[in-house]
């Protein structure tokens, strides 16, 4: 009979057996040792997350770990989206366990981006991202931005492999400049009251002027720079504003006159070029003596 009388194979380890004959047979006890190996667990380096509709690896017929077996089922399916157990049997004889192994495939994601805003012609403009909102990263096709020639432009982000994202594209419109346009001002009189600044050009770009006020305090010509708000694509407006000494209109003398004659027409414009209108309209011969006649130069 043995003792134990029973191998245990609950436990790992090396374990002793002895044999001990039945009286009257002339034998000796005999020990032996049994090893009971540890179960093992096959390992095996499997991506876990496949793509929906892509090609997926082939199972491993032997483990990392050197067991050999089978799968079932015995081929990934990627044509569904979901999770499902892929169950690796080792063959007889290798003291390893089963293996459940879960392959998940998901859908394909659409890269998000903040929507860019509007590119001004010659700008310094953004740069395209390299990953998208919801973590998806990916090149661009065109890889940046060109701001030196205006119109609309398709950008095309290709989702790096294993990502799981299909292509997408962004349009991108890069605006031409706006030249602010204003009625010219001047020339100003010295010390006159100049005209204020308006705060919006002709074609409806808004902005500031600097400096903010006209000065005719003195003689010469001042640039005025007009600075476009941001977001308009609009450049720099100067304006060169003269302001001038006040000038003498100059006139050819009249008379004397004779009483009761044809008087000349007074002249509507200077000999050097200023135009207005005289009070008294008209010269008057009715009257002996001599008469002021006021010329007043029209404005500006």
């Amino acid at each position: 009979n043995w003792s134990p009388a029973l191998i245990v194979t609950g436990v790992a380890g090396n374990f002793t057996y002895t044999f001990t004959p039945d009286g009257g047979q002339c034998a000796d006890n005999i020990e032996i040792t049994v090893t009971i190996d540890s179960e093992i667990t096959p390992q095996f380096s499997i991506t876990d997350t496949l793509c929906i509709n892509s090609i997926p690896p082939d199972l491993p017929l032997t483990s990392a770990n050197g067991l050999t077996g089978s799968w079932n089922p015995p081929v990934i399916n990627t044509a569904a989206a979901g999770t499902t157990a892929y169950t690796f049997t080792p063959d007889a004889g290798q003291c390893a366990v089963p293996l459940i192994f879960e392959i998940t495939v998901t859908e394909e994601a659409t890269p998000i981006f903040t929507p860019f805003a509007l590119v001004c012609q010659n700008s310094v403009p953004p740069v395209l991202p390299d990953v998208s909102l919801n973590g998806i990263s990916g090149s661009w096709n065109p890889p940046v931005i060109n701001s030196t020639v205006a119109g609309n432009f398709t950008f095309n982000f290709t989702p790096d492999a294993g990502e799981c994202a299909v292509a997408t594209s962004v349009e991108i419109r890069v605006s031409p400049e706006i030249y602010p346009q204003f009625d010219p001002i001047g020339p100003l009189c010295l010390n006159s009251v100049p005209p204020a600044f308006t705060g919006i050009s002709l074609n409806g770009i808004t902005g500031t002027w600097d400096p903010a006020i006209i000065s005719t305090a003195a003689l010469g010509t001042t640039t005025y720079r007009f600075t476009p708000d941001d977001g308009q694509c609009a450049i720099e407006y100067r304006m060169d504003i003269e302001v001038s000494d006040q000038i003498l209109p100059l006139f050819d003398a009249i008379g004397p006159l004779c009483l009761n004659s044809i008087a000349p027409v007074l002249p509507a414009v200077s000999n050097n070029g200023i135009t207005g209108i005289w009070n008294p309209a008209t010269v008057s011969t009715g009257t002996l003596g001599i008469i002021t006649y006021t010329f007043t130069p029209d404005p500006d």
